[in-house]
């Protein structure tokens, strides 16, 4: 080879190694500049939930009543500390009183003693910066709905830890509570950086080998974040080794191009291929972790941040352009049954296929999202006219009836739907998902399977719906409000009384009466019932000890029959009252009792009856009323329910259930008995005990005690003579 020709094949191998290597750094730089992106993205996500969070309990009255109007501590620990910690995952948080001291401190979900010192400086900066928003009008801008909750954040070193601390006044949700201006309550919630953060990036966004450091001790080959704070101090840096594409593949042809210029041409086919493949990876992992980012990984639909996302630039488009947005808020009705029964894998195929239903609903002009759990979100442009609103929840609605079966089995839930309307219900769209949810909140009240379109008076019922378990919580405290009430139960041969039925009632200082009807769905849905049950029973055990009646009879709500150590509660109450178990009598729908999937309520029955505690269907004939069921159910009587004594076409059936009943050994009483007609037809068709108003109204416990005795005199009376 001559020297020319050596040169030649020098320089060309020169011109190769300088461009692969140019195009290594190349690629590394590529690489590394979209991992500082994704680190800076992470970051500000970060920073923005801290105070997303703290909006759940910072505006609600029962925080602002609970620390300002009159400090609870354990109130605060469960619900402004613990909660924090267990469901956000904040490290610390604290609750400073009007004057910025210490009331209350929570480090890693527990409580810890305050100070004077318990506030640091850093903390102090940032309160300070929050008082001065509240003086210059912030939380008027926000009553007013023209602004978010004003909130100080920013990036400080807490106890040696890179933080994130937020800072909130506590301000009442509803005009129920007020608080002057400047005497608001303050909670803090502080994130550290160095924990769960890095882990958390490492496993998201594939940043290898993550960490948090608070020194500059970036080794070579490593890359680093540096983390500041609102002055631009640099508190840290999150350093984590760079994925380098280019300098992998540089290693990899380094032997090749010792090989000559015989196969330079074949070796710069590789590298521009090998080259295009690394660059086309870098771009798909990018994409990737754009995808799971914005993405639910479960359904494949956009996420809670993905939908606000867009709903935000929707209600941007609505401010220059004619029209109707909808915003829909969707929740499965009786999923977590599914999920119990059939097991999890068969409650996410169930997620999938809905989600899939859905979407072929929405279809254009729209967006739905699963928001998590069973339940997703949908915003969808209207015309001029609302109407379109009602059709589209029609078909979401038809989609979630038909069936779903997978593995041989099959799946059934409802739906409910809140709906709210931009411009109508206003264009922030915080506002328009807090008033969907409250819409969906009616939806699930009204027994589910139904869409609610939101109006001012669900939020007004809200609020009064919210004052009224607070009521019935002092009601149950206080104990002087609430009072039982006793109805007759006559034996049909001779009318004469041989059981009653307790029946509670609320006397409210302000409301009045107030109807069970009113009260015992919000006891059931608070889970106030366990304990206004045991009440009823304690009350009626005692009053019943003394009369000289079969039984009395309970009301039992199925959830309460399903609270882990129900029988034990019965049974210690009648030890503590001296009523026999025999003169008990349970009473309970028979919708709750052909639960399959409530074994907890099916074992609680069957070691009440084994004690000895009589058990009664009641509104029997309004479920699943059946001889198969009767027998397999094990119940002692069974009570008619009203409705059948209205049309008198039913009389055939009344007929057919004493005989049904009586077939198989159980007595059966007739409630919501009016008229003679009535009476007289039942005592004719044997039924054995009456109930209703037209032997005796529900009396108090003195009036039915006189009337019990006026029957006994009665009867000695008789005897006498």
């Amino acid at each position: 080879m001559t020297i020319a020709a050596a040169l030649t094949v020098a320089f060309a191998a020169l011109l190769v190694m300088t461009t692969v290597e140019w195009s290594a750094r190349r690629s590394d730089d590529i690489s590394k500049s979209r991992q500082m992106a994704m680190a800076s993205s992470a970051l500000d996500r970060e920073i923005q939930r801290i105070p997303y969070d703290q909006e759940s309990v910072a505006v609600w009255d029962d925080s602002v009543k609970n620390v300002r109007n009159s400090f609870q501590p354990e109130w605060v620990d469960v619900n402004l500390g613990v909660w924090m910690s267990t469901y956000f995952k904040h490290d610390r948080a604290y609750v400073l009183d009007a004057n910025d001291r210490a009331l209350y401190a929570m480090s890693e979900g527990k409580a810890i003693k305050v100070d004077a010192n318990s506030v640091t400086p850093e903390m102090m900066k940032l309160v300070r910066d929050l008082r001065r928003q509240i003086a210059d009008g912030a939380l008027s801008l926000f009553e007013n709905s023209k602004a978010r909750i004003p909130r100080s954040v920013d990036i400080a070193v807490i106890d040696a830890h890179p933080s994130i601390v937020s800072v909130m006044p506590l301000v009442p949700h509803s005009s129920a509570v007020s608080q002057a201006r400047g005497s608001e309550a303050l909670i803090i919630g502080i994130r550290y950086l160095d924990t769960s953060f890095p882990t958390n990036l490492q496993a998201k966004y594939l940043l290898a080998n993550a960490r948090f450091s608070l020194a500059d001790d970036v080794a070579p080959g490593e890359a680093a974040f540096p983390i500041a704070a609102k002055d631009k101090t640099i508190v840290g840096n999150i350093v984590w080794t760079p994925e380098s594409p280019g300098r992998s593949i540089f290693r990899g042809i380094l032997p090749f191009l010792g090989m000559g210029l015989a196969i330079i041409g074949v070796a710069m086919f590789f590298v521009v291929r090998r080259l295009r493949a690394a660059c086309a990876k870098l771009v798909a992992n990018e994409e990737h972790s754009r995808y799971i980012a914005r993405h639910d990984v479960l359904t494949g639909l956009p996420n809670r941040a993905f939908f606000v996302e867009e709903l935000n630039k929707a209600l941007a488009d609505l401010d220059h352009s004619r029209g109707l947005l909808a915003v829909l808020f969707l929740d499965l009705d009786r999923f977590k049954q599914v999920n119990d029964t059939l097991g999890h894998a068969i409650g996410d195929e169930l997620i999938v296929h809905l989600a899939r239903r859905f979407s072929e609903t929405v279809k254009s002009d729209g967006l739905i999202a699963r928001m998590g759990g069973d339940e997703f979100a949908i915003f969808k442009r209207l015309s001029s006219s609302a109407d379109d609103i009602q059709q589209l929840c029609g078909q979401l609605l038809t989609a979630v009836s038909e069936s779903f079966e997978t593995m041989d089995k099959k799946a059934t839930v409802g739906l409910s739907i809140g709906v709210t309307i931009a411009p109508n219900d206003g264009i922030d769209q915080s506002e328009l998902l807090r008033k969907a949810d409250i819409a969906l909140y009616q939806a699930k009240v009204k027994g589910g399977q139904q869409f609610q379109i939101f109006s001012e008076d669900m939020s007004r019922h809200l609020v009064e719906r919210q004052q009224l378990e607070t009521e019935l919580r002092c009601a149950l405290e206080n104990g002087n409000e609430l009072e039982l009430f006793f109805q007759p139960i006559y034996a049909s041969e001779d009318l004469r009384i041989t059981s009653v039925e307790s029946l509670v009632r609320w006397n409210h200082p302000r409301r009045g009466l107030v109807t069970p009807l009113e009260f015992i769905p919000i006891a059931e849905e608070t889970g106030l019932i366990g304990k206004l049950g045991e009440w009823v029973l304690r009350e009626a055990c005692r009053a019943a000890k003394d009369w000289s009646i079969e039984t009395i009879a309970v009301n039992v709500s199925p959830i309460q029959l399903s609270q882990p150590g129900f029988p034990e509660m019965v049974f210690d109450v009648l030890l503590e009252s001296g009523l026999s178990p025999q003169k008990l009598e349970i009473e309970i729908t028979e919708t709750a009792l052909l639960d399959s999937s409530n074994t907890t309520s099916k074992r609680a029955l069957k070691a009440l009856r084994d004690a000895g505690v009589r058990i009664a269907l009641d509104d029997f004939g309004t479920g699943y009323s059946s001889l198969n069921n009767l027998i397999a159910l094990q119940v002692d009587f069974v009570k008619i329910d009203r409705s059948f004594l209205q049309p008198t076409s039913s009389r055939s059936v009344i007929w057919a259930i004493i005989n049904m009943s009586h077939a198989i050994g159980l007595e059966v009483t007739a409630e919501g008995v009016e008229t003679e007609d009535q009476k007289e037809f039942l005592i004719a068709v044997g039924c054995d005990h009456i109930q209703g108003y037209l032997l005796s109204k529900p009396l108090p416990e003195a009036s039915f005690t006189a009337l019990l005795e006026e029957q006994i005199s009665g009867v000695k009376d008789s005897a006498a003579a």
